[in-house]
């Protein structure tokens, strides 16, 4: 083959290859395309507010992505946008996944303004105000604001206010210098009285009234004059007091006195008002004073004092002892305290200072008198006493009844005589109820009810109840009932009566005014003469037959159940009844007659009493070996029990057994 041939050949073979080459390129490109045009995302871009998107200049920051009016086109996720607009902040903002293909809207921020003002020829702090707002106080104001229209107004103390007004672009920066204009006022000055020294802001003013004319400002006045406290004075000039008007008025120098006073502890008074009588007093020149120092029990004294200006005096008292004389007397005769202190006995005459004294007269056994009197030397005093016996003063002051701590009504008796027990031949007589003549001469008081429930649970708090506790108390031993009294005495502050050591039974006090059981005698004698014409047989009388409502026994009711019954009497109650649910007897006591036995103070004793003997008050033994009580109760059927001679005797507590309660008036007895 020629070379020719060969070289037309490879030139064939190039153009194939060529021709093979851009085929397969612009196959690719299209591959490239149809691909780019299935991933490639078109989102809507929106600039707000509205001045921002017209001039606003958009460009792709990151991402591959093109913006193209008002579009982006991006094949990466989430490219970055760089917004700018004159006047608005700019922005870098990313396109979320949410917002692709759909619009996303850009919010722009308009550029703040700023507005810088300066004061000259000023230091001092000026007041603005922005739009009618206070800023604080200072000689300039540089504040950032929104485009807009502003007044700002100042104002200072020493010149004319000024208002200006401010048109603000938006990104605009406004610097201006302000000059104020200061005022001038004028300052009337007078002083009286005339010939005083007068400066005016360190220049010596020769006569006044003046006038004098001034910029706004600070100006200090000094007043001087012989005689005459000083006066320093400080006037202002401001455009809200341009005319100051002062007139002074010069006062005296003041004059002192020292004062000095024997004895102490008077009282010190200048012109009538109360003072002080240590150190100095300052007073007032040219006029009148009146100084007067008195005591409790000494002659008062007073000076009169008129002092020139800045003149010093010295003035003392020395008080004599004003003496009375006081004669006192008593009947019986007794001892004599003044405040205190034993000075003898009635009657007795003494010379005493005249002030107030306490004299207490004393005698054994005898309510003490107190007395104040003040000794005069005008006229003697006299105290003319009676004494009263202890046991008289206390009856007198008595009330006849009272409701205590626990809700007792407790009776005040005064009693008589009384005959225990009673003779053979009564009906239902027992060999222990011997005749025995007593005396009663303390008196007492007694409890109108029987204790209940209710009230002894307040001691002993294991004691339980149903309903209000109004039935007596029961199943308690004598030891109970006596340390029941003695915790109500320490409640009610008294002397206890009854003396324990823990739980043993030592005796009694029987001077003591705490709470005890009534004696034997007191309980006898409230059931059988006490408010009565004389003493009878039963608590309502003579006759055996018991009138209705008289109390609570075994009656009709008890029948098959009580030994022994009352028949034809009903009383209401088949066993023991609420107190009070009868009437009160001749006494003015409840259920002295039934209801529960009641233990008494005295232990049982079967020794007869010595023939024609007449006990007083008797309060039996100390120590024995079974306690007493009386009365009859809810299962009491046969005369025996139902008379106030009947003796019981036990220790220990039953059903049918509770207690009252009494104490003395009176403690101590001499």
């Amino acid at each position: 083959m020629s070379e020719f041939k060969r070289q037309i050949e490879l030139a064939a073979k190039r153009q194939q290859i060529a021709v093979i080459g851009v085929l397969a390129f612009f196959s690719f490109v299209g591959t490239l395309l149809v691909v780019g045009f299935v991933l490639l995302k078109a989102t809507v871009i929106e600039i707000a507010p509205e001045p921002a998107a017209v001039n606003a200049d958009i460009s792709v920051e990151s991402g591959a992505a093109i913006y193209v009016e008002g579009t982006l086109f991006s094949l990466s996720r989430q490219p970055v946008l760089n917004v700018t607009s004159e006047g608005f902040e700019p922005v870098s903002r990313a396109i979320g996944s949410d917002e692709e293909g759909k619009t996303a809207l850009i919010e722009m921020q308009e550029l703040q303004a700023r507005l810088v003002l300066t004061v000259m020829d000023i230091n001092d702090d000026v007041a603005w105000k922005l739009n009618g707002k206070a800023l604080p106080l200072s000689t300039s104001l540089d504040q950032k604001l929104e485009p807009g229209t502003y007044e700002v107004e100042l104002e200072h103390p020493y010149y004319e206010p000024e208002t200006v007004q401010f048109e603000l672009g938006r990104g605009q920066t406004e610097t201006r210098e302000i000059s104020l204009t200061r005022i001038e006022g004028q300052v009337e000055l007078n002083v009286t009285p005339e010939g005083a020294d007068l400066n005016f802001d360190g220049e010596k003013v020769a006569e006044y009234p003046v006038a004098v004319k001034r910029p706004a400002g600070k100006y200090f006045v000094t007043i001087e004059k012989e005689g005459y406290l000083p006066i320093t004075d400080e006037v202002e000039i401001t455009n809200k007091d341009r005319t100051l008007s002062r007139h002074y008025q010069l006062q005296p120098q003041p004059a002192y006195v020292d004062v000095s006073v024997s004895p102490a502890g008077g009282e010190l008074s200048l012109n009538g008002k109360s003072i002080s009588a240590d150190g100095r007093q300052k007073l007032a020149p040219n006029k009148r004073y009146y100084l007067n120092y008195r005591k409790k029990g000494y002659t008062s004294e007073e000076r009169e004092i008129l002092l020139k200006p800045a003149e010093e005096a010295e003035i003392s008292f020395n008080l004599k002892l004003n003496i009375g004389d006081v004669q006192i007397t008593s009947s019986p005769e007794a001892a004599v305290y003044i405040d205190g202190k034993a000075v003898g006995n009635t009657p007795l005459s003494l010379r005493l200072p005249s002030f107030t004294h306490k004299i207490s007269i004393v005698r054994q056994g005898y309510r003490t008198i107190i007395k104040s009197v003040v000794p005069s030397a005008a006229s003697p005093q006299r105290i003319d006493v009676t004494l009263q016996t202890e046991k008289a003063a206390q009856l007198a002051e008595a009330k006849p009844k009272y409701v205590n701590s626990v809700d007792m009504e407790m009776v005040l008796f005064q009693p008589g005589n009384v005959t225990l027990g009673a003779p053979r031949s009564e009906s239902g007589q027992r060999a222990n109820e011997f005749i025995r003549a007593v005396e009663l001469t303390r008196h007492f008081y007694a409890a109108s009810t029987e204790v209940t429930q209710a009230q002894f649970a307040l001691f002993d708090t294991s004691r339980s109840y149903s309903g209000s506790g109004a039935l007596p108390i029961s199943n308690v031993s004598w030891d109970q009932a006596a340390q029941y009294c003695n915790w109500l005495s320490k409640k009610e502050e008294l002397s206890p009566f009854y003396k324990f050591d823990g739980d043993r039974y030592r005796g009694f006090a029987p001077n003591a005014d705490g709470y005890r059981l009534l004696t034997e005698a007191e309980w006898e004698w409230l059931a059988r003469k006490a408010g009565r014409i004389k003493q009878t047989r039963f608590p309502w009388g003579d006759d055996p037959v018991i009138p209705k409502d008289a109390g609570n026994i075994a009656d009709e009711s008890a029948n098959g159940k009580t030994r022994f019954y009352v028949p034809n009497y009903v009383d209401g109650h088949a066993g023991v009844a609420p107190v009070k649910s009868f009437a009160k007897d001749n006494a003015g006591l409840h259920d002295i007659f039934g209801n529960v036995s009641e233990w008494v103070h005295d232990y049982y004793s079967l020794v007869p009493p010595a023939n024609d003997a007449v006990l007083q008050d008797p309060l039996g033994r100390q120590q024995g070996d079974q306690h007493m009580f009386k009365g009859a109760n809810w299962s009491s059927g046969t005369l025996t029990e139902l008379r106030p001679a009947y003796r019981g005797s036990g220790t220990e507590g039953s059903d049918t057994v509770g207690f009252r309660v009494g104490r003395f008036l009176y403690g101590e007895v001499k």
